[in-house]
Parts: structure tokens; C-alpha cells; sequence
């Protein structure tokens, strides 16, 4: 009698034969710690002269020449492993419901693909295989299966099991299979169609491939510190277009078409010009910038705000499609740009732009603001149920812009004083307690409150007021570094996003941030593309190109 737990075991006996066997090709090694003090630490720093790898310090670090980060396995992401199935099967769309992984746990740069931490628990494993099965079910059911392998409904023996197996074990490897691979799952479906059908012999061999790390991670370990034609097919693939390779793609790494840079570069491009790839920036843009975090945020005393929250997130994203993908923009143009994007909900709630319609594009009032740091899912999103927060929306630009490390509060910090209307300004209620010298907070809000100030035109939701409650706003402010170094002073958020996209600091940042992204971490190192991130300081292609231009750096070929 054939039991359910007796497949799954020699399923997983499958999976574990492969784990060690890959496993046994590869040794982590704790990355090197940067030296202190070294390379551009932005406006701030972490304050005890030592630069921790895999921080938003080392991300904005500039190098003399790229580097070349270690092996490693990278599991997939959800939205990979989701993609990654979906493209392999195309035929169970319309009877599986999506893989079962839960969500990604998210590295300190904000990102959700950090290899590092993208490891298999044992939650995720039973995920992995509830997710196989659900698959492998849809497969082989009888209206499916005819389909994908035609021999199945004529001559279910040997060779049509092989035939299976070579096919979706090849895909889902992004490689072909060796002689051992093959027929040890050959050996594993005829043990099991022995005691049941060849149906269900195919199911189970299917989940064991489903399961097996080499379906699971995308492999970057190569050969003599090179990666092998099929891993960089696969590092193409899933950086530029968050799937696995096609067939057409496998083959073309496979006859040497990508060994120089050019031609990299050139399948980046193509790969980020398709949905998927769209789908890629979007995400990495997303996870940058963090404009979602709007989607749970409140304002009671605020009518309609619930309906124009997820307006506000479209708004942004459109806003940075626009900017980056259409106009080819670079860090500059992202801050400054007078467009945006509203739909009627928005323009409703805002003021301006058509009052009904999908979005569309508008230039925004002179008053309210430029660019990315005026759109309303960042102003809304880092704000207070009652009031602005000159911190959080300090700390967008402090983080997000200069890759400096929010330090932990110290105990005791006193409250805010609650808003009073017409009594005191959100400015003068923040320099009370977090600015003023000889307060605990000082020391550290001195470097992120006064760059909020900036924001204070903008209320809680992102709309512009010309007062406070009739008290005269006064939005200037100053971005200073740890040392005390006046890097920008400026009045207003449109100088204010002026003034930061002219500082070399801020672009060193964003460019070192989305590498860390495109290279899921690095295995802990920085300075990975330093000719691509030099090519974006100087102007010489924007922030699109700038993405594609990451194929062409030493570690998307090599590793330690």
C-alpha cells in the first residue's frame, strides 16, 4: 500500500540528496567589514566610527574600482517563485491559486530580496511543499495532463515519464538535467507508479521538483570565480524581469552571446522593457522609496482621506514610471520634476487636475511642492493621525537619501506637546523638544527634524496650507552631517529638493541602493558597480539605464 508520507519522504530524499550535493560546493564566509571612516557617509553616520556591510552606510560608500562579491545561493523571492511557475505551467492558470509562501522578510536597506536573509525555515519549507503539491496536482489532473505531455494518453511507460521529466526538470533548473538527476527521479516515479498509476507517479516527481534547491535558488557559485552561461542566463532573467529564463535565452548564454558587457546591457534593457520588467522597477522603486506605507495610515478628522489612499500610491507610482522609464530621468529629475499624475478621486481631494477620468498627467501647483518628496503618499504616509511629523519625513530624506542609520532613541525621550490650534506651530513644538540645545534629542534630530521642516506647507494629508491654523509657516531648514558640515540650507520644499539633487551624496546614495537591490545584497559587499554608478553622478544616462548598466559590472559575471 503506497501512502502519502511514504512519497513525501522519498520526495524530500530528493530535495536532500541535491541540497548537500549543491551545499557541498559552497562555503559562507562573513563579508568584510568596511573600513571606518571610509569612502561617503551622507549627512550622518552611525556614530561609533564603524560601518557595519549590508547598512544603508555601505550602501552609499564609493569605491575606486568595482568589486567583486562572494558565491552564494540566492532563494527565490515570492514574486519569483510565483512568476517562475506560472511561466513553466501557463496551462493551470485558470485552477491554481499562487504559491503559499508568506511575505519576505525585509533586509535593513527596506528591500524584500536579500538574499542573506532569504532562508529556507521550516515554515517556508512546508509552504514549498504545499505549494508543490497544489501544482503538481493541477499538472496531472486528467483535463491538464494530455496536454503538457501527449504520450500520457497513449503510452504511459518509461520514456514518457523521462520525457517529462527532461522537459519541466530543465525548465524549472534553468539548466538541463545530469545523467544522475534524471534518473534518480526516473527511479523515483517508477517506484511510486509501480504501487499506484503513472499518473500519480508523475504528481510526486513533479513536487520533488517543485522542491528541489535547484528549482528553489538561483545559483551563483560558477566555475573558477566565473559564473557558468546558465547562471548568468539566470541572473538576467531574474534581475531584469523577475522570472526564470526562456528557452530562446538559455541557449543564447549557452553559445557565448553574453559574454561581453555590451551584450548584457543590451538583454537588460530589452528584459526591463516587458511587463515583467516593469513589474521589476516598479517593485524596487517601491521597496526604495516606501510611498505604500500610506495605505495604513489614518486621519480621522480628515473626510474621505480612506478613499484617496490607494489614488496616492497610484499617483506615485505613475509619477515614477513617468520620470524614470518614459523620460529616461536620473536622480535629478526624480526630485524635481513640476508633473504628477492625478485621477478624479485625487483631484478631488487635492484641487487640481481633471475632476473625473483615470489619471492623468498634470503639472502641480507652484505652491505645493516638486518631485518625489512632494507626493502626497510620502507627506501622508510620514505624517500623524493629527498633525505632521517634521521627523519621519526628515528621516525619508535622512535614510533614503543620504543611506544614513536611524539611531535608536535613548530612554526617557519626552512627548511632543499635543497640537493646540492657534497656540504654537508643529516647527515650534518639535524644536522644543527634539532640536533645542541642551535637549536629549538633539543630538540625533538635529540631523533629520530640520530637513522635516522643509515639508511644513504640506499638512498631514499632503495637501498645501499657506498658514498653520493662522500662524505663519516657516519651512527652512538645513542638512547637516554628523560632523557638523552644512551640506544644504534651503527655504521651502522646492529648495529643498533642488538643493539635494545637486549633491553628489544623494545620487551616490540612490545609485549604491537599487545595485544593493538588482544584486539581492551582494553577499554583504558594496562597491559593485562603480563604473555605472559614475556614469549616473556625471549624467550620462539616467536611472533606467542606469538599472540595465548593472549587467555590465564584474559581479554580475564573477565571483570571490
Amino acid at each position: 500500500m503506497i501512502t502519502r508520507s511514504g512519497i513525501l519522504l522519498a520526495a524530500l530524499g530528493l530535495c536532500l540528496v541535491a541540497a548537500c550535493q549543491e551545499a557541498g560546493t559552497i562555503k559562507r564566509k562573513a563579508p568584510d567589514q568596511a573600513a571606518a571612516g571610509s569612502g561617503n557617509a551622507g549627512a550622518g553616520g552611525g556614530g561609533n566610527g564603524i560601518i557595519i556591510p549590508g547598512t544603508r552606510e555601505t550602501a552609499g560608500l564609493r569605491c575606486e574600482a568595482s568589486e567583486v562579491g562572494p558565491p552564494q545561493l540566492r532563494r527565490l523571492t515570492q514574486a519569483e517563485y510565483q512568476n517562475t511557475i506560472a511561466d513553466v505551467f501557463p496551462e493551470i492558470g485558470g485552477s491554481w491559486q499562487g504559491v503559499r509562501l508568506g511575505p519576505d522578510p525585509t533586509s535593513p536597506l527596506g528591500f524584500t530580496n536579500d538574499a542573506s536573509l532569504l532562508v529556507v525555515s521550516t515554515q517556508t519549507a512546508q509552504e514549498i511543499l504545499d505549494t508543490a503539491e497544489d501544482v503538481a496536482t493541477a499538472v496531472t489532473a486528467p483535463a491538464i495532463l494530455p496536454s503538457l505531455l501527449p504520450c500520457a494518453a497513449s503510452t504511459k511507460d518509461a520514456a514518457c515519464a523521462a520525457e517529462f521529466i527532461g522537459k519541466y526538470g530543465a525548465r524549472l533548473f534553468r539548466r538541463p538535467l545530469s545523467a544522475d538527476e534524471s534518473k534518480r527521479y526516473a527511479d523515483f516515479h517508477a517506484s511510486v507508479a509501480l504501487r499506484s498509476t503513472f499518473e500519480l507517479g508523475l504528481k510526486w516527481t513533479l513536487v520533488g521538483l517543485l522542491q528541489s534547491p535547484h528549482a528553489v535558488y538561483r545559483s551563483e557559485i560558477g566555475s573558477g570565480g566565473k559564473l557558468t552561461p546558465h547562471e548568468i542566463a539566470s541572473e538576467l532573467a531574474y534581475s531584469f524581469s523577475g522570472t526564470l529564463p526562456s528557452a530562446d535565452l538559455l541557449a543564447r548564454a549557452e553559445s557565448g552571446a553574453f559574454e561581453s558587457a555590451e551584450a548584457r546591457v543590451a538583454e537588460a534593457r530589452a528584459l526591463l522593457a516587458t511587463p515583467r520588467g516593469q513589474e521589476v522597477m516598479t517593485r524596487m522603486f517601491r521597496e526604495w522609496v516606501g510611498y505604500t506605507k500610506v495605505s495604513s495610515a489614518t486621519r480621522p478628522d480628515v473626510p474621505g482621506f480612506e478613499t484617496v489612499r490607494e489614488s496616492m500610491i497610484g499617483e506615485t507610482q505613475r509619477f515614477i514610471d513617468h520620470v524614470v522609464r518614459v523620460q529616461g530621468g536620473g536622480v535629478r529629475e526624480l526630485l524635481t520634476s513640476t508633473t504628477t499624475f492625478v485621477d478624479g478621486t485625487l483631484s478631488g481631494f487635492y484641487g487640481y487636475g481633471s475632476a473625473s477620468g483615470d489619471f492623468t498627467a498634470v503639472e502641480r501647483p507652484a505652491d505645493w511642492g516638486i518631485g518625489l518628496l512632494a507626493q502626497g503618499s510620502i507627506a501622508a504616509g510620514n505624517a500623524h493621525s493629527e498633525s505632521t511629523s517634521p521627523t519621519l519625513r526628515g528621516l525619508v530624506v535622512f535614510e533614503r537619501l543620504f543611506c544614513n542609520v536611524r539611531p535608536p532613541p535613548p530612554p526617557g525621550v519626552p512627548p511632543i506637546e499635543a497640537p493646540v490650534p492657534g497656540a504654537k506651530t508643529t516647527r515650534e513644538r518639535y524644536e522644543a523638544v527634539h532640536v533645542a540645545t541642551g535637549t536629549t534629542c538633539a543630538s540625533c534630530h538635529q540631523l533629520f527634524d530640520p530637513i522635516g521642516f522643509g515639508f511644513e506647507h504640506l499638512d498631514q494629508v499632503g495637501r498645501y496650507r499657506a498658514d498653520e491654523g493662522g500662524l505663519p509657516i516657516d519651512a527652512s531648514g538645513h542638512v547637516t552631517t554628523e560632523a557638523g558640515v552644512t551640506l544644504l540650507q534651503f527655504d521651502g520644499l522646492n529648495d529643498l529638493a533642488t538643493g539635494l539633487a545637486g549633491l553628489p551624496e544623494v545620487t551616490d546614495c540612490v545609485s549604491g541602493l537599487l545595485a544593493a537591490y538588482v544584486f539581492a545584497g551582494g553577499g554583504g559587499k558594496s562597491c559593485l558597480a562603480e563604473e555605472a554608478r559614475t556614469g549616473l553622478a556625471s549624467g550620462q544616462y539616467g536611472l533606467a539605464e542606469y538599472v540595465a548598466q548593472l549587467a555590465a559590472a564584474p559581479h554580475f559575471t564573477e565571483r570571490q
